[in-house]
């Protein structure tokens, strides 16, 4: 992990130093091993791999209709479908099918995270990550050309692995503000570079902020001609009322909208500069009113990944906190010695008292954000940016669900943005999101009711995920086979 080399505005993890490939591509294998279900089911005990699955006595929260929770009903999963549900007392168990106890417990769908960075993995096994904590569905913002060769193993079931959609790779101006996002200096480059994607198979385009106009235009004609939806950040030469009135699919992070948030002539101090982005300066709440206003209007949604920025600087104490967090065990240990430590230390090292207040200020204003978007009916979709500086994967969604709750949404409101409502947005609500006979089975079990306390949904007993039953000590298993090869980063 040592020679990782870390660039741009937002910095990542890219290819390991070449003396350490080979131990890599070692410790890949024996992840892709643990991850292939057929590989793996010998671990699993009897029947976990059978095709009919009866989930009995459940509270199902089905995420759909007007019934909110569903009490003591028994769930049929058949090859990795909803096939029914039922009162337990009124409903046939196939007399085939596996049997999981689920009295007194609440089931939800599977949870999504809407904003990822499957390229900063390495290895395999950190999809189970997000397995492990509920998630099984990402959208991956930069993605590599192996990361289609993942989403089409995960839509086949021969990967355990959340299901996956994807872009590759981000399409900036020149020069980029990233080193490692494409230049598109002109529309003819744009186009070529949306035509290349779209003939790969990937599934919408990433635009980031040094685009200029005619860039920016041609990305929006020829995604438009080759049905393709477009994300990402604001190209300031353009500005947010253009891709709304252009339909950009999604507008990632609350800082993109500082500018047109902030009070006229609130400029940060000298050395807070780079709290800018994570709205640590004065809002107009007339500015903020009329944006919200707009968007709501439009098509867009927004995927505020609060967690990140709340995150992107420490103090002493929440660093100490953050690194005695269990879940931190699950990522490759190099990225945290070596980039999540330091990056958040530099950050945040030469904040004086006026800095940290600040930081709060921050903080205080992205739930206020959220909640004015919230009450002007703006489309909002729950995402986390890892695996930025302790965004850990999986586990970051817990957080980001807390953060939607704390920002005025119910528990149960929270919980939409991260299940139906990505299903909705990609246009995929007939086929997930919510629990219905003919809806794939993506579930999470819990321990208790998160409609009651959002908390609840870290409380996990189990899930079923591309139709198999993951019970609690199985994800316990894979839980420590990610620890096991983060461990092996150093």
């Amino acid at each position: 992990m040592k020679g990782r080399r870390l660039t741009g505005e937002n910095p990542g993890v890219r290819c390991p130093a070449l003396a350490l490939r080979w131990q890599r591509a070692l410790r890949c294998v024996a992840a892709l091993l643990l991850l292939l279900p057929g590989v793996a089911a010998s671990q699993e005990g009897p029947g976990e791999t059978k095709a009919i699955l009866a989930i009995v006595g459940a509270h199902v929260i089905p995420m759909a209709g007007n019934q909110r929770v569903l009490r003591d009903q028994t769930v049929i999963v058949r090859e990795g479908r909803i096939a029914a549900i039922g009162p337990r007392n009124q409903t046939v168990i196939p007399p085939d099918a596996l049997r999981v106890d689920a009295a007194g417990q609440y089931l939800t769908p599977g949870l999504a995270d809407m904003h990822v960075h499957l390229e900063h993995f390495d290895d395999l096994a950190y999809l189970q990550s997000f397995l492990v904590f509920g998630v099984t569905f990402v959208r991956s913002m930069d993605g590599r050309p192996n990361i289609l060769d993942w989403k089409r193993a995960a839509m086949s079931g021969t990967l355990r692995s959340p299901q996956i959609y994807t872009a590759r790779p981000i399409l900036d101006g020149n020069p980029p503000v990233r080193a490692d996002n494409r230049a598109v200096g002109s529309g003819a480059e744009a186009r070529t570079a949306v035509t290349e994607q779209a003939d790969a198979g990937y599934d919408f385009i990433k635009i980031y902020g040094n685009l200029s106009p005619e860039a920016y235009r041609a990305i929006v004609a020829t995604a438009r001609e080759r049905r393709l939806r477009i994300a990402g950040h604001v190209p300031h030469a353009v500005g947010i009322s253009a891709l709304l009135a252009d339909g950009v699919a999604t507008i990632e992070h609350l800082g993109d909208y500082a500018d047109a948030l902030r009070v006229d002539g609130a400029e940060l101090p000298a050395g807070t500069q780079a709290l800018k982005r994570r709205l640590a300066a004065e809002l107009d709440p007339t500015r903020m009113a009329a944006l919200a206003s707009e968007l709501a209007r439009s098509s867009t949604w927004v995927v505020p990944t609060m967690v990140q920025a709340d995150r992107s600087v420490a103090s002493p104490v929440t660093l100490e906190r953050w690194l005695a967090d269990p879940t931190v065990a699950t990522v490759d240990q190099g990225i945290v010695e070596n980039y999540w430590s330091g990056s958040v230390l530099r950050a945040g090292g030469g904040l004086d008292e006026q800095g940290w207040s600040l930081v709060e200020r921050g903080r205080v204003n992205r739930l206020r954000v959220v909640r004015e978007f919230h009450r002007a009916g703006v489309l909002m979709l729950v995402g986390t940016d890892t695996p930025q500086p302790f965004v850990v994967p999986g586990a970051s969604v817990h957080e980001e669900l807390a953060n939607f709750v704390a920002a005025g949404l119910s528990p149960e409101q929270a919980l939409t943005a991260a299940t139906r409502d990505a299903a909705r947005f990609l246009g995929q609500e007939s086929i997930w999101g919510t629990i219905e006979p003919g809806k794939r089975a993506d579930l999470l079990l819990l321990a208790a009711n998160p409609l009651e306390d959002i908390a609840a949904t870290r409380r996990i007993n189990g899930g079923v995920a591309q139709g198999r039953w993951l019970p609690a000590d199985r994800l316990r298993d894979m839980r420590a086979a990610v620890e096991r090869v983060a461990a092996a980063s150093r």
